[in-house]
């Protein structure tokens, strides 16, 4: 590869552009970082995810993004790439096509929408930087990720001091304003709704500010770096200190080696020696710090997916599939480390074995291709800009890219143990890292040098004669009149809307809620302002009939995924009103929510335990809760409806099928009600058929075995559930030696069926057991005497006081 020439960057004022082209370039560059400023440092309480609006803006303000880059590169027609261009696209655009590829083969698209989306946005930004980015665009882009750290640390120093010097949330007011005030306990999470994603930037910022230090001298950095140093400390996230750890490791290595080659004063071994404390001093925190349980959480969860990878090792399961297929491989023993039945796993704890489970080998061949040909040219680059220096200062470009390299790999060697990447607060920067390394490393945008060695590009030009001239204008200014019509409207639709999801200032009571009531509607204005001028700017600047066309197709993907982020919101109505047990009004908003995201599997799970808890059997239409063409349903008929949506999309989710089984029983209750014994019959087989399905993927769940047990029970077969309550006890399908799911109701529910088969002293034994687990259990306590007078010979147990 051949060494960057130091040459002064050209300017382009005076080069006659194509109209439009300067103004949709500009728009792009202030798009872009300001966009990773929001996705940074924005959150929203009113929605399920706090982190939804993180979600939303890269959706909306990625593909409007993406949407004036298209237009850009239609305005500039033929000049928008040469065929050399591709030697340092190529790995991004071979993995933007796999990516389309691996969404196609996925066994459940619905769910994998959201990850396909993102990764085609993260290569779109990785392309638009390196070949529209100027020197002053990218150090444009530096001071705003600057300010972005700046306001997400002040918030985590504010959450820091809230929590070491005022009372916690339900004891008293506090420092942090906001209603989420301690939802970790002490640790600190910031703008980011969770201290791992916090730590991960912190991670990938750190480099950069300390560059960007070593720059500019400039004074006001400094509180900034310790300030993310205190705020690392106090996220408490292990993963996140090993990652600063290997940071500054690899940050000492490679500044050693090309700023100070000439000026190191000790060997080589020596200095690598020192180098290596910082990293040395991290995993000994971490083991000594650290909690077992995470590690053997993590451990699990890997074999796990390794396991997955060997089902389709070439090819991959499909992007975005991990928490679909993940069920059916999970180990039990992850569930007495959660020490719950009912969450879901989404992701690997680890990005790059998650890449090969979801694109295969071939994909994750293409990942590892773009990390080995950034950092490459990443170093040559810092090479060319150092070599020779003697003695003299580097150029200011060499510190930024040396910030971006540290950041890169910092932020990939911490996501070895971490799932930040597969979050937007994080998985942004892998767009946008790689893409700032190749443009520094390489000095110019691709098109300055398009336009380098010429002195007039050519125009795009209307019709020769007068006749098309006209035509043309016509055809132009007509589809200029929709896309500005349809800008305004697309526009007045969001704002209005977020308006009924706001309300007014008058329900606002607290004072973190008032202010997130400005900044939300302030924020809000200045993004659809900014969209519409730009998308207006570009359609009435530039002369093409086919930029109001790209323009309008933009806006259609933009406001559907609008619509998930309202979908979020009535989510927490839903889910406020389901605890509430106001159920008419929870369903409704489950249902609002599955229209406007009908790859939401969560509100199809809780709509269908809603029917399953409140089983009214009565048929009535009510199109507010799914009912259609005029056919009356009843709470079953519902119930099973919304499970089997769920599992279209996600077969095993979370308990949907002890869900589904318990909903037969109560079916099976109705049918003996109505006197209905073989349909009755026929539930219970159904039930247990479920029950077994579920005892597949979660075979330590006691109510599983209580309800399988339950059902032998009522068919007089006692010596099966008495074989379920063993099964329950010995935790049989862990495979852990020694291990015991024992407890008080355990034992005695085991001892009840032992002594209705006549094997009273096992039921007596059992019962004493239960008495040692829980010496007030009442219905051991009473049963012990009764089983124990029936043992022949044996003198009555006392009963324990």
């Amino acid at each position: 590869m051949a060494k960057k020439t130091n040459l002064p960057v050209p300017e382009y004022e005076d080069v006659d552009f194509a109209p439009g082209v300067s103004f949709a370039r500009k728009a792009i560059w202030w798009w872009l970082p300001m966009l990773y400023l929001l996705v940074s440092d924005t959150f929203y309480l009113r929605t399920y995810d706090s982190a939804q609006v993180k979600i939303t803006l890269l959706q909306m303000g990625g593909i409007g993004l993406l949407g004036m880059w298209v237009s850009l590169l239609v305005l500039e027609g033929r000049k928008a790439f040469r065929r050399e261009d591709f030697i340092f696209l190529a790995p991004f655009f071979a993995y933007l096509l796999y990516v389309i590829i691996s969404f196609l083969s996925a066994p459940y698209k619905g769910p994998s929408v959201d990850d396909f989306v993102r990764y085609i946005l993260y290569m779109s930004v990785t392309l638009i930087i390196i070949r529209e980015f100027t020197s002053e665009a990218i150090d444009r882009l530096t001071k705003i990720l600057l300010v972005t750290a700046y306001i997400a640390i002040l918030y985590g120093v504010v959450q820091f001091l809230d929590t070491r010097f005022f009372p916690p949330k339900d004891m008293g007011p506090g420092l942090d304003p906001f209603i989420w005030r301690w939802a970790f306990g002490p640790r600190v999470f910031s703008t980011y709704g969770n201290p791992n994603f916090f730590g991960n930037f912190l991670v990938l910022i750190l480099p950069i500010i300390v560059t960007q230090y070593l720059k500019r001298r400039s004074i006001i950095l400094l509180p900034l770096i310790f300030m993310d140093l205190l705020c690392l400390y106090a996220t408490q996230t292990k993963g996140a200190w090993l990652g600063f750890g290997i940071s500054s490791f690899i940050f000492a290595v490679f500044y050693g080696y090309f700023f100070l080659r000439d000026r190191l004063k000790i060997s080589r071994t020596a200095f690598l020696g020192l180098a290596s404390i910082l990293p040395v001093i991290a995993v000994a925190v971490v083991l000594h710090l650290g909690n077992p349980s995470s590690y053997s959480f993590r451990v699990n969860t890997w074999l796990s997916t390794w396991e997955m990878i060997e089902t389709h090792p070439l090819v991959g399961v499909g992007v975005g599939s991990f928490k679909v297929i993940y069920p059916s491989f999970r180990r039990p023993k992850v569930f007495h480390i959660e020490g719950k039945h009912n969450t879901e796993t989404d992701h690997a704890e680890d990005e790059h074995i998650e890449q090969w489970m979801d694109n295969g080998l071939i994909g994750f061949g293409i990942y590892l291709w773009i990390i080995f040909f950034v950092t490459i040219v990443g170093l040559r680059g810092l090479s060319s800009l150092t070599e020779n220096l003697k003695g003299a200062r580097p150029p200011p470009v060499a510190y930024d890219l040396l910030g971006y390299l540290t950041a890169l790999l910092g932020m990939l060697a911490h996501n070895f143990t971490d799932v930040s990447m597969r979050f937007v607060s994080s998985g942004v920067y892998l767009g946008l890292l790689p893409g700032v390394i190749i443009n520094l490393a390489r000095g110019h945008a691709l098109w300055e040098l398009h336009y380098k060695e010429e002195t007039q590009p050519a125009r795009t030009e209307p019709g020769k004669n007068a006749g098309q001239d006209g035509i043309f204008t016509w055809a132009m200014w007509l589809a200029r009149a929709a896309g500005v019509v349809g800008v305004l409207y697309a526009g007045y639709l969001v704002v209005s809307e977020f308006d009924g999801i706001q309300g007014p200032l008058r329900n606002y009571v607290a004072s973190g809620e008032i202010l997130q009531w400005y900044i939300s509607w302030a924020l809000m204005l200045v993004c659809v302002i900014y969209a519409a001028g730009a998308f207006c700017g570009t359609m009435l600047k530039g002369v093409s009939a086919a930029v109001p066309v790209v323009v309008l197709l933009t806006l259609f993907p933009m406001y559907y995924f609008w619509g998930w982020f309202k979908g979020d919101v009535y989510h927490n109505m839903a889910i406020f009103f389901s605890k509430q047990g106001k159920w008419e009004d929870a369903i409704s908003y489950y249902h609002k929510v599955n229209k406007l995201n009908q790859y939401f599997i969560m509100p199809y799970y809780f709509t269908g335990n809603v029917f399953n808890d409140r089983f009214n059997m009565e048929k009535s239409y009510r199109p507010e809760w799914g009912d259609k063409a005029n056919e009356p349903r009843d709470d079953y008929d519902r119930a099973m409806a919304s499970y089997e949506d769920v599992r279209k999309m996600a077969p095993n989710y979370v308990q949907m099928h002890h869900q589904v089984g318990t909903l037969y029983m109560k079916m099976h209750d109705h049918m003996m009600r109505q006197g209905k014994q073989k349909e009755a019959q026929e539930f219970l087989d159904r039930a247990l058929a479920r029950f077994n399905l579920y005892e597949n993927l979660d075979p330590v769940y006691p109510v599983n075995y209580y309800r399988k047990a339950q059902i032998y029970i009522m068919r007089q077969d006692m010596k099966s559930a008495e074989r379920e309550y063993i099964h329950n006890l010995e935790g049989w399908k862990c495979f852990v030696k020694g291990h015991n799911h024992g407890t008080a109701e355990a034992y005695t529910t085991l001892a009840n069926v032992q002594y209705a088969l006549g094997k009273y002293r096992e039921a007596v034994a059992n019962y004493n057991l239960a008495l040692e687990k829980d010496p007030g259990y009442e219905q051991a306590r009473k049963n012990l005497p009764i089983a124990a007078s029936r043992v022949t010979g044996a003198l009555q147990a006392p009963v324990k006081n």
